[in-house]
């Protein structure tokens, strides 16, 4: 891809021209879900939650209890879990969470696990079809991370459902991560989305529900169709490209494209200031490994990066001069190709001044790499880094 000179770009294709009338970045993972809880406890409605990790530890137990509270007192509560993510709680707690009125569902559950509670129900032939279509279904996830309490409070980041994002349970062990809590009219885009998977998902009504999809929104990011996925990945592009000051990059699993390598080596170049920080270590222990295979190029073209080692970093995050997103989106493949991802843009001063704040103290429990540095790197990491690399894919 050749770059254009940065004056003959075209502007954003989503230019915001509403607010969140409430945007709080919270980087703590127990204030976070302290938050959550006390949301759903003042909830009168409905609760719609769509995590793609829903484990069965101490905090998947706590909030599960959260949650049958609401379910108890007439609240709907709709639980939407990844069938790869959270198989644990979906082979758990499924019919205990039916008991106490909580309706739960699960995205592309694996053929082994659908099996055991409803396959033998049905004849040999539709078994054997069944098996293939979810053997198809396997590679695309529902990745996403969000809570809509009454349609109008949301809250959306990279947080999973496990004792891991929180200090309380994990002391300085804890992953580092981020989320949003957000109101306003913009809400019901969260809102739309959730009810277009699980309907369309599950009852077949996919290509009809696609053609009334979501109204596109300027501060909620979403993936469900390729042109969704398209435009996304063009605007970041195009943002990425106009930037005046600074790119601050926070991605917990960075495997870019040759565009997005490109893109960001132009622009530092051109003096911007591009920094990215990734895990030093990660709870998927090849992905260093991949993501240094990617160093050499960026840090010759004046791009910083930094190794956070303070815990593993999962964090989604990203500040662009005055403009920022928290979400699920990681800077891979997976994201860019087969997962379903919910991020939300901020514009707020002092949910961005949030952000800035967390990243430079990020960056105080990291350690920069140098192109001296990363040359020192043991010949057997740089080398499976490129080998798993081929798959990157599927990363």
């Amino acid at each position: 891809m050749s770059i254009p000179p940065k004056d003959s770009l075209p502007l954003p294709t989503v230019v915001p021209t509403v607010t969140w009338e409430r945007c709080e970045v919270l980087h703590d993972g127990d204030l976070f879900f302290t938050a959550l809880a006390a949301a759903i406890d003042a909830a009168t409605v409905s609760v719609d939650v769509e995590f793609y990790i829903f484990s069965i530890d101490q905090t998947g137990q706590w909030f599960f209890e959260v949650l049958a509270r609401a379910a108890r007192r007439g609240v709907v509560v709709r639980l939407l879990v990844d069938g790869i993510g959270s198989t644990a709680f979906a082979r758990t707690y499924r019919e205990r969470a039916t008991a106490v009125g909580i309706r739960v569902r699960v995205f592309h559950e694996p053929p082994w696990e659908r099996w055991g509670w409803w396959g033998r129900r049905r004849g040999a032939s539709e078994k054997r079809s069944t098996w293939r279509r979810m053997f198809r279904r396997l590679n695309h996830r529902n990745h996403r991370k969000l809570c809509i309490v009454d349609s109008k409070t949301a809250f959306v980041g990279s947080f999973n459902v496990t004792k891991y994002h929180l200090v309380s349970e994990m002391g300085v062990a804890a992953w580092r991560d981020s989320g949003v809590i957000v109101e306003g009219s913009e809400v019901v885009t969260l809102k739309n989305t959730f009810e277009d998977i699980w309907i369309g998902r599950f009852q077949r009504l996919k290509r009809k529900i696609r053609r009334k999809r979501v109204k596109a929104s300027p501060l909620v990011r979403l993936n469900v169709t390729g042109a969704q996925r398209r435009e996304n990945y063009l605007d970041l592009l195009m943002r990425l490209l106009r930037a005046r000051k600074r790119i601050w990059i926070t991605n917990a699993y960075f495997v870019p494209d040759g565009s997005l390598l490109r893109v960001l080596s132009v622009v530092a170049r051109e003096g911007i200031d591009v920094r990215i920080l990734v895990p030093g270590f990660s709870d998927v222990v090849f992905i260093p490994w991949v993501t240094s295979a990617f160093h050499f190029g960026l840090l010759s073209a004046g791009v910083k990066i930094f190794e956070y080692r303070g815990s593993v970093l999962h964090a989604k995050t990203m500040v662009i001069d005055d403009w920022g997103l928290v979400g699920s989106s990681n800077l891979n493949h997976r994201s860019l190709l087969h997962d379903l991802e919910a991020d939300i843009v901020v514009t707020d001063e002092g949910a961005l001044n949030t952000m800035s704040d967390q990243f430079v103290g990020d960056l105080g429990r990291s350690v920069e790499v140098t192109l001296e540095n990363w040359r020192q790197r043991p010949f057997l990491e740089r080398l499976l880094g490129r080998v798993f690399l081929w798959f990157r894919y599927v990363l």
